[in-house]
């Protein structure tokens, strides 16, 4: 299952009121924990988030304590879990780490699951339970969940997917070109980590967007600070094969030349996706922009100038790869400028492919 997937299955319990805890197991690094910050934005919910590996039994399951004349138990809340008064109605309570921290910790946490609630306390009827954990082959730290445990989850084994990341984060939160590039070219960059316990530097999404973070600061690679600082998050030999092929990458048909048409496309795939990320790029200026009318006639003319570029790919595979990407940007504003081309061709190939290009009401 990839990421997005994932979020739909969470999103599913949302919006029909499923109160039914859901497990999502993965690798480090690949937008787990942020998967479900952002469907928190997207509904209006608070995630809490509770970092189980790093918290002790009593943080979740309370503290018992004597009253006055000690002839009963009291029970002390931990404060850590939702409270409607304080956090709202709607909440996502987040277990992180679930299959790293200790046994007894997962068993403090097994009546929250089960019963929804735990000691005196009650989660509120608001909230939905989300786990999250690495597999037993991540290489991280795993201890297994007892089968009671897991049995009052439903369970989802997440993986690795470059275009469901490019698409669902990369292009969205605006992640610099050059690691589009390269990533476009080996996709299988995006996540490196492999059993070898010496090699603690690998390549995840999560150290792909700090590399943008340093790109958008100076993207100047003969810097050895700038290399220096890129190494440190996705290791070494990646870095390498990372500057030398941006290094190389002048020879490559540029999206100014083939908009303009003054290059043809290439037939190379992994060249077509590299000039494919290069065109959406030039669109950037999409991002944030409402409607047609607040686009100025250049940048206007521009939109249509991309859109017709893709029609000109090598296959109509990457044609519908290329306008997906542009939907994705800004759905509203490019249908808009879709429906303004007057090319036949592109309005017949738009209406054969309007499920693929998700312009369909099911989609």
């Amino acid at each position: 299952m990839n990421l997005r997937t994932f979020r739909e299955c969470v999103e599913f319990n949302i919006q029909h009121g499923i109160k039914h805890s859901i497990l999502g197991l993965g690798a480090p690094g690949v937008g787990k924990s942020q998967i479900i910050k952002q469907i928190g934005k997207k509904f209006g919910y608070k995630v809490i988030d509770l970092r189980l590996a790093q918290m002790s039994e009593v943080e979740i399951g309370g503290l018992i304590y004597p009253n006055e004349d000690h002839t009963k138990t009291r029970w002390l809340s931990p404060e850590v879990l939702p409270d409607e008064e304080r956090d709202g109605k709607n909440t996502i309570l987040l277990l992180d780490e679930i299959t790293s921290c200790s046994k007894r910790v997962q068993v403090a946490a097994y009546q929250l699951i089960l019963d929804r609630r735990v000691g005196q306390y009650k989660l509120p009827e608001g909230t939905y339970v989300i786990g999250l954990g690495n597999r037993e082959d991540d290489d991280g730290v795993y201890i297994r969940l007892a089968g009671p445990l897991a049995d009052r989850f439903e369970i989802h084994y997440i993986d690795v997917d470059y275009a469901i990341w490019k698409q669902d984060f990369a292009i969205p939160f605006n992640i610099h070109p050059f690691v589009l590039r390269y990533l476009s070219f080996k996709p299988q960059a995006l996540h490196t980590q492999t059993n070898d316990p010496d090699s603690m530097v690998f390549a995840t999404p999560r150290s792909w967007e700090r590399v943008s973070d340093i790109l958008k600061c100076c993207d100047d690679l003969e810097n050895p600070v700038v290399v220096a600082k890129i190494a440190g998050n996705i290791g070494t030999v990646e870095t390498s094969q990372f500057v030398r092929f941006l290094k190389d990458d002048r020879s490559l048909v540029s999206a100014e030349d083939f908009i303009e048409g003054r290059m043809k496309a290439p037939t190379d795939p992994s060249e077509t996706a590299i000039l494919i990320n290069a065109l959406v790029e030039k669109a950037s200026f999409l991002r944030g922009v409402s409607s047609v009318d607040e686009l100025s006639p250049q940048q206007r003319t521009l939109t249509s100038k991309i859109i017709s570029a893709m029609f000109r790919l090598s296959t109509p595979e990457s044609t519908v790869v290329g306008l997906r990407d542009m939907l994705e940007i800004n759905r509203y504003v490019v249908r808009k400028v879709f429906l303004e081309n007057d090319d036949e061709k592109a309005m017949e190939f738009i209406s054969k492919n309007k499920y693929m290009l998700g312009l369909t009401e099911n989609r």
